[in-house]
């Protein structure tokens, strides 16, 4: 029986210019316990923010970001870096449209001031303690034969460990595409 570890909430490519739009997660097999799919809408949890810790609010909206991702392997090689703020609002009317939340893809902050280097941390723990609450987790476990998508602007997903096989297919795809496939269908978007 194999073991993996659980794997902390996320968006994910926060290292690309313009994240994926959305994400498809198909499960082909699993054969084990555990491995449940963590689900946390970031979008509420920046509101909660905005309403509740304003100044950090505006830090996590202002303060940009390096992301950045590094493989070596022998079929392929990158580096993949994008800059931008944790959270994303339009300036027009405030409405929020993404947001880029990934510990495991962020590079050193070196796109900021020493003291607000230290009020960013602040804010991010802020977020973080949001986005950490029970109450605004959807854990859901995903069965053979199951597809799943999620908002990546929006939606941080998560994994908890399993035991056994698992087998999942993944696909990214483009937020414009999708919302141009459910225009041409008819659908709100």
């Amino acid at each position: 029986t194999r073991r993996s570890s659980d794997l902390d909430r996320h968006t994910d490519t926060t290292y690309y210019q313009e994240p994926c739009g959305l994400q498809v997660f198909h499960c082909l097999e699993h054969t084990g316990s555990g491995g449940r799919t963590l689900l946390v809408d970031g979008f509420y949890a920046a509101d909660q923010l905005r309403q509740h810790h304003h100044e950090d609010f505006q830090v996590l909206s202002t303060v940009p970001l390096k992301y950045e991702y590094i493989e070596h392997t022998s079929m392929r090689d990158n580096h993949m870096i994008a800059v931008g703020p944790v959270i994303n609002s339009y300036s027009w009317n405030n409405e929020l449209y993404m947001i880029r939340y990934n510990n495991y893809d962020r590079a050193a902050i070196s796109t900021a001031p020493h003291d607000v280097v230290h009020r960013w941390y602040a804010a991010h723990r802020a977020l973080t303690m949001e986005l950490r609450k029970p109450e605004n987790e959807f854990w859901v476990k995903l069965k053979p034969g199951t597809a799943l998508f999620v908002d990546n602007w929006r939606v941080l997903h998560g994994r908890e460990s399993f035991t056994g096989y698992r087998k999942i297919c993944c696909s990214y795809l483009t937020r414009d595409e999708v919302l141009n496939a459910a225009r041409v269908l008819g659908l709100k978007a």
